[in-house]
């Protein structure tokens, strides 16, 4: 009975203890504030004058308006487009049967280089699923044909991309 009757007392001055912390935290604040350190200087000289002369610098207006030249690329890609690497993937992806079996299934994220012969390499798992499904995609990424390098005006460059290899297994029954 007396535990009901605390909490009740508690709730009935609960405005007034928000109002006593309220006032009491400002008050820590304004004495923070307001705390001032004596602190004296060490140095009892005449202070040195100090001539400094400052050059003007002519700014020409001429540069301003120059054109930036701006570089501009051309993607790696698999050669043959975009339908040719679906295809690829299609014709050389094998779903590996423990995988299946297991019901596995999902998006491995494979990161390569396309070097600047166009040769695959620094082949990478970003997104993992399972070990048996990031060996598949592993195999599937390194034995891929030589892309198209990356271009520039100048030469050809090492590109970096991120392929998502989907293992799905139609008609799952569980």
């Amino acid at each position: 009975m007396t535990k009901k009757f605390q909490n009740n007392k508690l709730e009935q001055n609960r405005g007034l203890l928000l109002q006593v912390s309220i006032i009491i935290s400002l008050l820590i604040v304004l004495a923070a504030f307001n705390f001032k350190s004596k602190s004296k200087s060490k140095f009892s000289g005449d202070f040195a004058e100090i001539n400094l002369q400052i050059d003007s610098i002519g700014i020409k207006t001429n540069d301003i308006n120059k054109p930036v030249p701006v570089t501009t690329h051309k993607n790696a890609e698999f050669t043959g487009g975009k339908d040719a690497l679906f295809q690829y993937i299609k014709t050389n992806l094998k779903y590996p049967e423990a995988a299946k079996t297991k019901h596995i299934q999902g998006r491995v994220y494979v990161k390569f280089t396309v070097n600047r012969y166009g040769k695959i390499k620094n082949v990478k798992i970003v997104r993992s699923i399972h070990p048996l499904l990031d060996k598949e995609a592993l195999r599937l990424i390194k034995n891929m044909p030589d892309w198209q390098p990356a271009k520039t005006k100048i030469g050809t460059f090492d590109s970096e991309h991120v392929l998502p290899v989907i293992f799905m297994k139609k008609n799952f029954t569980f």
